[in-house]
């Protein structure tokens, strides 16, 4: 063979080798641990309870020395411990055809479930006696309630269909509504869920502006926290929400399954990592409910309720 030939030869085959050379490299390198990474430690994770696996579980709360899990299809509030252990279930109304997707506690030891496809709150005692109920979007209808926080004598419920927070007495008088769609400081496309902090800051995640809004108990609004995005310290399609200690805010990412923390100011503090110093990626995290560092945990895409404790960077 020439040299010429040779040389030509040798030039062809450097991009194939340099190919070769990344592709060892990506297969090789060890997984990149992200850049602000907090560890989580699992205390439990439980698929059932009373020996009756969950089949979509939507929401939980906390009450007490007890956590009260929304399981949809079961038509069930199942009770637990807090080491994940079952103590009970409360029977719902129109099992398995209602769609209830939120559940809030509060008033006097009351459990305050948003019944999605019948547009309306339904209120029971801890024995499941039916309190009341009364509709979200008026006597006309068209709401679809999911979240919902009990606070201050006053129910709070994100209405996805009409994009607002609507707000009502314990004993369901219309009070007052806020926001509207748009992607304004004060509007909704998706509100979800809702929390409160420390400052009595209302938080709504916003699903598909992809954040986290804050306002005042009257419907003020005070800040955005997030952004579109699909990387570390952005959010894609926020769900559950909920407050840690020292006023941090936990926001799950429905898709990626991630778990990330956000401080007071709304500056991002770093996402919870498991064993490895991996993200989590949990699988539809629609509910989430915070007491100091512990957080509970409900995946309706898997059917299950963990609990983690928090640790510091």
């Amino acid at each position: 063979m020439s040299s010429a030939n040779a040389s030509r030869l040798s030039r062809a085959a450097r991009p194939l080798a340099l190919v070769l050379c990344v592709v060892t490299a990506l297969l090789t390198a060890p997984a990149r641990v992200p850049a602000a990474c907090i560890p989580a430690r699992q205390l439990f994770s439980v698929r059932e309870a009373a020996k009756v696996p969950f089949r979509q579980p939507s929401d939980l709360a906390l009450a007490g020395d007890r956590l009260l899990v929304l399981d949809d299809l079961n038509g069930r509030v199942a009770l637990l411990d807090l080491q994940g252990r079952s103590v009970g279930a409360i029977a719902l109304p129109e099992p398995g055809g209602a769609s209830w997707l939120g559940l809030g506690f509060g008033g006097a030891d009351q459990i305050f479930l948003s019944s999605s496809a019948a547009g309306r709150i339904v209120v029971l005692d801890l024995k499941g006696r039916q309190v009341r109920d009364f509709p979200v979007g008026g006597a006309d209808g068209g709401s679809r309630p999911t979240g919902v926080l009990v606070s201050g004598g006053r129910c709070f419920v994100a209405d996805t269909a009409n994009d607002k927070v609507q707000v009502f007495t314990l004993d369901g008088r219309d009070q007052a509504a806020w926001g509207g769609l748009g992607e304004g400081p004060a509007q909704f496309r998706g509100p979800f869920r809702i929390a409160q902090d420390s400052l009595d800051r209302i938080l709504v995640s916003d699903a598909l502006n992809s954040r986290v809004l804050a306002f005042t108990p009257k419907g003020e609004p005070l800040a955005a926290i997030g952004e579109f995005g699909t990387t570390e310290g952005t959010l894609f399609r926020p769900a559950g929400i909920a407050v840690l200690e020292q006023d941090r805010l936990l926001v799950a990412d429905n898709y990626f399954g991630s778990l990330q923390l956000f401080d007071q100011r709304g500056s991002y503090q770093g996402v919870l990592c498991g064993e490895g110093g991996r993200p989590l990626a949990l699988e539809n995290p629609t509910g989430v409910a915070a007491r100091g560092r512990t957080i509970y945990v409900v995946e309706m895409g898997a059917g299950r309720v963990s609990a983690w404790e928090v640790g510091t960077r």
